[in-house]
């Protein structure tokens, strides 16, 4: 519930880059735990609305470390959604592009690179 109440107030507030930067925060954290909370995060959306986040707020170095963290914890599971790993879920969505066009986009960035080769 938490994580899907996250996702729908980022996809309301699309353009503001510091709901952005909260909620990917707040998505990285909670699935920085076991692979249920790995599993709510990523069957309620949060995969493709941190891609989301990072594509429409390329430039924020923030937006981008705290997505990268985000994709690199959900994608730290193997436990199964709708049929999918929680990896599969991740780069489906996008996520291993939106990692990449990160790190090439924040190469000065140590945060960026560090959560980006996590991930």
């Amino acid at each position: 519930a938490r994580a899907k109440a996250v996702v729908e107030a980022m996809g309301r507030h699309a353009t503001d880059a510091g709901v952005q930067r909260l909620g990917c925060d707040a998505l990285l954290n909670m699935a920085g735990g076991s692979d249920a909370s790995i599993q709510a995060v990523v069957g309620a959306g949060g995969a493709a609305t941190v891609v989301a986040a990072m594509t429409g707020h390329a430039a924020d170095a923030e937006v981008q470390r705290a997505g990268c963290g985000a994709l690199q914890n959900m994608a730290d599971c193997d436990a199964a959604v709708d049929g999918l790993t929680c990896r599969q879920a991740v780069v489906d969505a996008g996520g291993a592009a939106a990692v990449v066009a990160a790190m090439r986009g924040h190469a000065a960035d140590g945060l960026v690179q560090r959560r980006g080769c996590g991930a």
